[in-house]
Formats: structure tokens, sequence, C-alpha cells
């Protein structure tokens, strides 16, 4: 992959602390509870398609859907249906070209024959703010990974899309020693009819396993669709060839024209290295033009091999054979700390569209429209919504232990309609709590989660 010269106007380079508010407006999806993983999509009349989980006791076991045909600005306009799921993580929405609406929720599983997570589809096709008119299917269950407890909610999900004919398409990871067989590798999941029957869905392993005892070991995948169904990932991938020689880890492409239920239709190419860490996380998005040419996101970790790309959101793109390294290139475009969790959508013009977050928690979008694909793109960089505006518009009453919260934001996600940005994204607030043990003369601190809640915010 080829790098641009790596620094950005002085516009883009500055911190989100002192970007320039967007002229946005705010709210929470249900403020009188606490909810989670809030996702939000489009459909092709500007109609809006949003989902969230709920969080605290009572709600633990629902997952919400909302639709707005228009002026989705006035809460009234929404519709919602409750919809009864045990013990939900995080959910995707996808709508078809119709504009039908189909969820994949993630949540606990019973952990029979070692199925910690299970995968759940849900379609509707009519009258949507009805429950009977949801149908929700188990369709795949996984084995609970050794640090997938910590990130799951805060993490956002890309694994899930619907194509141009309304074909649902998903991908996980699994790695199930208790299941006869082992059920170890990166699986895509797809429909092609009666999608509610789980013996529709078929799946293939996209994971190299040379033999019964090595396989790639997969992260974060990122699926995107392009016309005609053909699919495009981006993930984290240890990377070994057919014969078990290890290649070099990174973040990798991969394509899919035709024929994709067999690996050998798979092309794939390491794009860039990830960098490490977990506070904050590498994390990244995908995206396709119109006629497939893929665009993407990187948030870098730590210790990546060009010091300067350290905590950098690097918009990465490809025009022609993309399956080659050398036909990638990238620039960054925030200062460094802003940008995790980056969420695009592109234009129908082909221009980028980005949420993430700032260094502080903040929700920040950047856009451009000029020269987008070149080291002199024209990129404008806004504070979408400042955690501090959160915190003022839902006041969470501190335990009497406590002398201080820091509200952050978690997992924004981004959708386009109407001619304007459209934003879902988690707030959490964390109180810092005051402890001293008896006998100890030092007063210690840790901070606790009081309260999350899920947040809509828009703006031109």
């Amino acid at each position: 992959m080829r790098l641009t010269p790596l620094f950005a106007s002085a516009l883009v380079a500055t911190s989100l602390l002192c970007a320039l508010p967007a002229a946005a407006g705010a709210r929470y999806f249900a403020p009188a509870q606490e909810s989670a993983s809030a996702a939000i999509a489009a459909d092709r009349t500007g109609g809006l398609h949003a989902a969230f989980t709920g969080y605290d006791k009572p709600t633990g076991n629902v997952v919400y859907y909302r639709h707005c045909a228009s002026a989705c600005e006035t809460d009234s306009n929404w519709q919602q249906v409750s919809l009864d799921v045990t013990q939900p993580i995080n959910v995707q929405v996808g709508v078809t070209p119709d504009g039908r609406p189909r969820l994949l929720i993630t949540s606990f599983g019973p952990n029979t024959a070692g199925a910690g997570r299970m995968y759940t589809y849900g379609e509707c096709n009519a009258d949507c703010a009805d429950t009977a008119n949801w149908t929700l299917v188990p369709v795949a269950n996984s084995a609970e990974r050794t640090f997938s407890g910590l990130f799951e909610f805060k993490i956002p999900e890309h694994s899930f899309v619907v194509d141009d004919q309304g074909q649902p398409h998903f991908v996980y990871v699994d790695a199930n020693y208790v299941a006869e067989p082992d059920h170890y590798g990166t699986y895509h999941l797809t429909c092609s009819v009666g999608c509610t029957d789980a013996e529709n869905w078929t799946e293939t392993n996209l994971a190299v396993k040379p033999n019964a005892y090595n396989t790639e070991l997969w992260d974060q995948v990122a699926l995107a669709v392009a016309p005609g169904g053909k699919l495009r990932l981006l993930a984290q991938v240890y990377a070994l060839q057919k014969d078990g020689t290890q290649l070099e880890d990174g973040l990798y492409y991969y394509q899919c024209d035709a024929g994709c239920g067999s690996l050998d239709a798979w092309q794939r190419t390491r794009v860039i290295e990830t960098g490490r860490g977990s506070y904050p996380n590498p994390t990244w998005d995908l995206e396709v033009l119109p006629d497939g040419r893929p665009r993407a996101v990187l948030f870098a970790g730590a210790d990546m091999t060009q010091p300067s790309l350290d905590h950098q959101l690097i918009y990465l793109w490809c025009d022609a054979g993309c399956d080659s390294d050398k036909n990638w290139n990238g620039h960054a475009v925030t200062a460094t700390g802003d940008g995790e969790s980056p969420d695009l959508a592109l234009t129908p013009d082909g221009h980028p569209r980005l949420a993430f977050l700032g260094q502080y928690g903040d929700l920040g979008t950047l856009s451009c429209d000029a020269d987008c694909e070149s080291d002199h793109g024209t990129w404008a960089l806004k504070l979408q919504d400042a955690a501090t505006d959160a915190a003022r518009d839902r006041p969470v009453a501190l335990p009497f232990t406590c002398d201080g919260e820091v509200w952050n934001g978690m997992m924004p996600r981004l959708a386009l309609a109407g001619g304007k940005s459209w934003f879902a994204y988690d707030l959490i607030d964390s109180g810092r709590c005051l402890y001293k043990q008896y006998g100890d003369p030092v007063t210690y601190a840790e901070f606790h989660e009081l309260w999350r809640g899920t947040r809509l915010s828009w703006s031109d």
C-alpha cells in the first residue's frame, strides 16, 4: 500500500476540541430508561430505520426498532416496536431496496454445546410498528472468545448488510471446540429465499485452515456489498497460506464477485497494519461505490511502523486491481487521538462522510466533496454532539460516595437521508466513586458505570 504524504490541511489537523460545532440537533432515543447499541440505516425514499437494545433490568430482554418516513427531527414522527430477545448485546439494521427492515441481533447464548453467543435474524415486510408482523429466527451461534466480553459494548459492528436484491449477508468469527465437529473459523452466512427458516441459510468458512489443528484468526470484520451481490470485506487477520506458512498480520481486504460459497472465489491483499492497543481501540469500516470500488477508514492503534500514524484516522481508497496492496492509497485526516470507532458512509456522488469519536468521547464528523482521494482533499471537520451537551440533556444523580462523573460516547453509526447526516450512538456516564477500607488512611477512587443510553443526532 502507498500512503500519500501523511499531513492534512490546517482545518482537518485541528483537534475536535477546537472544531466548529455543527448546526445540529440531538436527543435521546429513550431517556427514561437505559439502552445500548444504537444503529441506524436509511432507505431509498429517505426514511430512517433505527434499532437499539434495552440495557437495564426492566428492559434487558428487549430490542427496539424505530421507523420514521420523513421530518425525522420531530420525535412524534417515529414509530416504535418492542421485540422480545433474551439478553441482547447488540443489534445491526439493514434495509431492502423497497424499504423493508432487517435486523441482526447478537445475544448471550445458552452455552449448550459451547454456544456462548446467538445470532438472530429479524424480518418484517409490512406495518412494522406491530410486533405481530416481525419474525425472529436464530441462524447461528458461536463460542465466547477469551476477550470478546471486553469490547462487545464498546466497538461497533459492521458485519451485516442487505444487498440490492434484498438478500442478507452476515459474517461472524467462531472458535467452538465443544461442538462436534469443531466449528472454528470466520463464516459468511447468507440466505436467498425464505430467510425466516434457518434451514435456508448457508455458510462458508473464509479462514484458511491448513489442517484440523491450525486456522487463521480474524477480528472485527467489516462487510460491504456492491451491486449484483459482489462482496467486500475488511478485517484484521493473522493470515496463513494454504500450506500453513504464516503471513504478515494486518488489515486485509477481501473481494468476491461470484460463486462466493467457495473460498477459492475470494481474492485478498494486506492493506496496512492496524496498530496495537485497546484504549483507544484500532477500529475500521468499509463501504463501496456503486461500481464496486472500495473506500475504507482505519483508526490506527499504537506502535505503527510509521510512528506519526499512531492514533490517526486514515482514509483509504483503491480504484482498480484492489486485490494488490500496491493499488491502495491513504492519508490521515484528523489530529492525533481523534477518530476512534469510525463509521463511513458515501453520498450518491461517492463523497465520504464520517462519524467518529474524539479523544475525549465527543461525537465528531468529517466530510469531503473535492479531491478526497488525494493528499490535497478538502475535508471539513465538525463537532457533531459534545458529551457535555448530552450530559446536560439527561442529568444522572451521583451516589453519595461519588464526587464526579465522566461522559463518553461509544459506537457511532451514520446514515444519509434527505440531504442530512443522521447519527446514532451510545453515551455512558461513569462516576468517580471514593472508597476507604477500615484502618487504612488512604482513600482511593474507582470509576463505575452509572447510566447508558442511546442518542440520535443530525446535521446538514
